[in-house]
């Protein structure tokens, strides 16, 4: 199981990063962060400084491309995530966060297993998601009723992804997996 961490401007998640993600490359040139990152789980975490990454990235064209592909996937799944929150409705907003973690750990458009631990506490998803926590529990509970998923405390499982797909009107064309 990989780390997780989250960006948070203010008190709202705006990205999750998993473990092998690039923090902050959108920062490279920036002077100032707008936003803190908060470790959801344990983690290894290396600081490298802005001067020597920035060398790295002009004097090593292949890397600069790596960053800079990183940084457009970071933007397009922040993108997704607007929509997500502006547009869908409480229960489709857990669906796809289900449907993006679970692809997101197993790397591919169709996670066989689909069995994973959620890194985050209802309070978190919530934050995520724009919800409260006990909107976080009715969801996850009705979504376990209609059979989408099964649930041991952290532990979930998707078990009708076709389904969970289709209410989450998931695409993970956003993800990028291909570039990554």
């Amino acid at each position: 199981m990989g780390h997780f961490s989250m960006k948070t401007p203010g008190h709202f998640s705006t990205a999750i990063n998993m473990s092998g993600d690039f923090l902050d490359l959108q920062n490279l040139f920036l002077t100032e962060s707008d936003h803190n990152v908060q470790a959801l789980t344990s983690g290894v975490v290396a600081e490298v400084s802005l001067p020597a990454m920035q060398e790295l990235a002009f004097k090593r064209p292949a890397v600069g491309k790596a960053f800079w592909v990183a940084t457009l996937i970071e933007a397009s799944i922040g993108r997704e995530w607007l929509l997500n929150v502006g547009r869908r409705s409480a229960t489709e907003r857990l669906a796809h966060l289900l449907c993006e973690i679970a692809v997101r750990l197993t790397d591919t458009d169709t996670p066989a297993a689909g069995d994973y631990e959620m890194p985050m506490t209802q309070e978190q998803i919530g934050d995520a998601l724009g919800l409260t926590s006990v909107h976080v529990n009715r969801v996850l509970k009705m979504l376990q009723k209609q059979g989408l998923i099964n649930r041991d405390r952290r532990r979930m499982q998707v078990a009708d992804w076709k389904g969970l797909r289709a209410l989450a009107d998931f695409n993970e064309r956003y993800l990028h997996l291909n570039q990554s």
